[in-house]
């Protein structure tokens, strides 16, 4: 059941939620944080008869487990990741709400693995972008690839974050999940597929207009519309078992970037990340150091037909 169709344990989830609001944290992980706090205030209720407030390190180590454990050994079977958003939002309650703090001693992190990730080749990206039919979507994967953005930085972008005269894309702190703010180049490629789609589709729209408008009027195309038009390709051209998802267009990008000759601090301001120890996959990826020289965007490399 989802939090926000019940009345039951306000009281609970309006003590963190206000916490987790003057922190600063995105909507997104605020809502991740309530549903957690709010299933486990039910599973006590249903398996202890008893309060949030109530439970003791014992109580709260069981409902973690239930959670880890197999279904055939009475569990949900949730992956270690998610597991871990359950203890991290626990924690959270206990330290601002209840003000008894919790150490990885009393709850301790699942282990998680750090598989490197599925990242098509050049060849493959091309296939994928330039065999979408629809100019919409074809653009959107486009610019997921050609400017390095994740998913949610390309559904939230307006027509005044392009600009063809300057040769940039634009990514605002509010929408970066790392609330980084940054410029990207716009390759020619991508500058083409761009104009086109504004040409067939988009004549008369304003800066402040959505990029990728949804279905609904002022709306934007949703993350998992735009991740659904991904998975379609990947079934139309049956590479549904390569592992692949909408962020290997980002990781593809990167990982091309650097093999062209770019350095890790060129790789880190691409992809705006925070850390250099983020960056650092792509050197396991390609472990092979090239010499420095110019560097071209991964999509305007020849291997790519001048389609438009």
């Amino acid at each position: 059941m989802k939090y926000t169709n019940s009345q039951l344990y306000k009281s609970e989830l309006q003590g963190i939620s206000d916490v987790l609001e003057l922190i600063n944290y995105r909507p997104r992980t605020i809502d991740s944080y309530l549903q957690s706090i709010f299933e486990c205030c039910v599973w006590l209720d249903a398996s202890y008869s008893i309060r949030l407030n109530d439970a003791d390190v014992p109580h709260l180590r069981a409902f973690l487990l239930h959670l880890i454990r197999s279904k055939a050994d009475g569990g949900l079977g949730y992956a270690p990741r998610s597991v871990n958003i359950y203890n991290c939002a626990l924690k959270k309650y206990f330290r601002f709400v209840l003000r008894r703090p919790l150490t990885n001693d009393d709850l301790p992190l699942c282990r998680v693995d750090h598989p490197l990730p599925k990242v098509p080749s050049k060849p493959d990206v091309m296939t994928i972008i330039i065999g979408t039919q629809n100019i919409k979507h074809m653009a959107a994967l486009a610019a997921a690839y050609g400017a390095a953005l994740r998913l949610s930085e390309v559904v939230t972008l307006r027509f005044g974050d392009i600009s063809f005269t300057d040769g940039i894309v634009t990514i605002s702190e509010e929408v970066s999940k790392s609330r980084y703010a940054g410029r990207v180049e716009l390759p020619r490629r991508l500058k083409n597929i761009l104009r086109r789609y504004w040409e067939e589709c988009c004549r008369g729209k304003r800066p402040q207009d959505w990029l990728f408008p949804g279905q609904k009027e002022g709306s934007h195309i949703s993350t998992g519309t735009l991740s659904q038009v991904f998975k379609n390709r990947l079934l139309e051209l049956g590479w549904e078992g390569r592992g692949y998802t909408f962020h290997s267009l980002r990781h593809a990008h990167a990982l091309h970037y650097y093999q062209s000759g770019a350095d890790l601090f060129q790789v880190q301001q691409r992809l705006r990340h925070r850390s250099i120890t983020s960056t650092l996959i792509y050197v396991q990826l390609d472990a092979r150091l090239k010499e420095r020289k110019h560097i071209e965007n991964p999509f305007d490399d020849p291997a790519f037909p001048e389609f438009l």
